[in-house]
């Protein structure tokens, strides 16, 4: 493995700039793509459906203004956070999400309320980095496995793992400070 990390490197230091940008980008999909529980397919196919669908909603009228929504796709499964100023406009993008179907389940996880602001979306990532941070210190969990979501405060947990890897990665999740709620959306395997 090294060897071919190594060898990529080399040749992307001897091509030409817009060469090696296209091949980098490849490589570094690979490299996460080598450890990732899902096919490569189920990956290319997840950022496709993922970009397929935040085109979609951004033609909604008043979706810009009115909402502040992470789209997050996992496994053919996805998941809407954030927060929509009106209720309406929820009922549409989930309708808009179910015209799409590539996904085997949709977690509608939206609320109805004020758009977070600036210090609120800072808070998320730091508890976002820091959950991220212990699961790659905590040997029985392949950070590769599990998604990490954060918004308001609320984590949302996504993936493939088993049920101790489920159980161990809430639990860190739950002990971070600033939480206040982990959701699963984890995908059980054996």
């Amino acid at each position: 493995m090294f060897l071919r990390i190594a060898l990529a490197i080399t040749l992307i230091l001897t091509l030409s700039n817009c060469t090696a940008i296209a091949l980098g980008g490849v490589a570094a999909v690979a490299a996460g793509s080598v450890s990732d529980p899902r096919t490569i397919g189920t990956q290319i196919d997840d950022r496709t459906n993922s970009l397929s669908i935040a085109n979609a909603l951004s033609k909604i009228e008043g979706y810009a203004e009115n909402t502040n929504i992470d789209i997050d796709v996992y496994n053919r499964q996805l998941l809407l956070t954030g927060q929509v100023r009106d209720a309406n406009l929820v009922q549409q993008i989930v309708a808009t999400a179910q015209d799409n179907s590539y996904f085997s389940r949709i977690h509608n996880q939206l609320r109805v309320t004020p758009l977070a602001n600036a210090s609120t979306q800072a808070k998320d990532i730091v508890i976002a980095n820091t959950i991220r941070a212990k699961l790659i210190a905590h040997d029985d969990v392949n950070l590769t496995a599990v998604k990490v979501i954060v918004n308001s405060g609320e984590v949302f947990l996504m993936g493939l793992v088993n049920n101790s890897q489920a159980t161990v990665a809430v639990d860190i999740a739950r002990n971070v400070q600033n939480v206040v709620r982990v959701n699963r959306v984890f995908e059980i395997i054996n």
